[in-house]
C-alpha cells in the first residue's frame, strides 16, 4: 500500500472515499516516515555538531601559538647595497 500525502488524505476524508481503516492505515505509514527522516536528520546534526567540536577544538589549541606568533618581535630586513 503506497502512502498518500496528508493533504490527499484529508480530500478523500472530507468526500468519504476512505474507511477509517483505510486512513488509519495511511497515516500509520505516513507517521513512520516521518519519523525515519527525523531520526535521519538528527543523525546528520548530531555528526555536523561532532564535528564543529572538533574543529572548535583544534582552532582553541592553535590560538595560542598563532597569537604567540603575531606577538613575536619582527627583525628589519637590511638593505643590501647596490
Amino acid at each position: 500500500m503506497g502512502t498518500m500525502s496528508p493533504d490527499e488524505l484529508a480530500r478523500l476524508w472530507r468526500h468519504e472515499h476512505l474507511s477509517v481503516e483505510q486512513a488509519i492505515g495511511h497515516i500509520t505509514q505516513n507517521l513512520v516516515q516521518l519519523q525515519e527522516a527525523l531520526d535521519a536528520h538528527r543523525h546528520v546534526l548530531h555528526e555536523s555538531l561532532e564535528q564543529q567540536k572538533a574543529f572548535l577544538t583544534t582552532l582553541n589549541a592553535a590560538l595560542p601559538e598563532i597569537h604567540a606568533l603575531k606577538q613575536a618581535p619582527r627583525t628589519k630586513k637590511s638593505r643590501s647595497s647596490k
